[in-house]
């Protein structure tokens, strides 16, 4: 004879499903809390050097120092000849090869045309993986951003780097910031005003991946 399940049964198996869902679920968030780049500590302002745009002729500036618990990425955005003001972190990171997205606490002067950059062991030399940092308002307190891989795009030299393979999490290896009125993918975009410039930055970790966000949906339903 065929058992059909009671509605205690059937609601032994949900809470059953709930609950590994909820195992997963923390799994994957705990994994997804490690820190790529704690910019709070003080060292870390230390380790990045200024690459701007002089090799291009250009004459702006910039540099990282250590300012109340952050790491203030500052300096003059001078448009003509170059435009652009970057920095490049001297040490070497590394994401987990199922990394998805970043995440990276940040702070802004209003501005746009901040990105993060990241390079890749897989890429021509030369070549970075760009991503504007959306526009944040002037004066608002940290914002957490999630920046997913797929959207850095590869330029070299200010223009596309269309032969660059896709960017992959076990490949990065270092990153950068940079003000720029260049797209991410290479090209001039529409005019960003010259003149100083401040990002505050807290934390780059790895973001949860799509996987925890929609498990989280399922156990906590809105």
């Amino acid at each position: 004879m065929r058992r059909v399940p009671t509605l205690a049964s059937r609601g032994v198996v949900h809470l059953a499903s709930a609950a590994l869902a909820a195992t997963m679920l923390s799994s994957y968030s705990s994994a997804s809390a490690r820190t790529v780049v704690d910019f709070s500590a003080p060292s870390t302002a230390a380790a990045f050097a200024a690459v701007d745009d002089r090799v291009m002729g250009g004459a702006s500036t910039s540099r990282v120092v250590h300012e109340d618990g952050a790491a203030l990425f500052e300096g003059n955005l001078i448009v003509e000849g170059g435009g652009f003001a970057s920095v490049r972190y001297l040490g070497e990171i590394s994401l987990s090869p199922e990394a998805e997205a970043l995440s990276l606490e940040a702070r802004s002067d209003g501005r746009k045309g901040y990105k993060l950059t990241l390079s890749s062991a897989a890429a021509p030399q030369g070549v970075s993986y760009q991503l504007v940092l959306p526009q944040l308002d002037e004066g608002a307190p940290f914002e957490r951003l999630r920046l997913p891989l797929a959207d850095f795009k590869p330029s070299l030299r200010g223009r596309p780097a269309t032969d660059a393979p896709p960017l992959r999490a076990a490949d990065v290896r270092g990153l950068g910031l940079m003000l720029s009125r260049y797209e991410s993918g290479g090209g001039i975009k529409e005019p960003i005003a010259p003149g100083s410039f401040q990002l505050r930055l807290r934390r780059l970790a790895e973001a949860e991946s799509e996987l925890a966000i929609n498990g989280r949906r399922w156990v906590n339903p809105q």
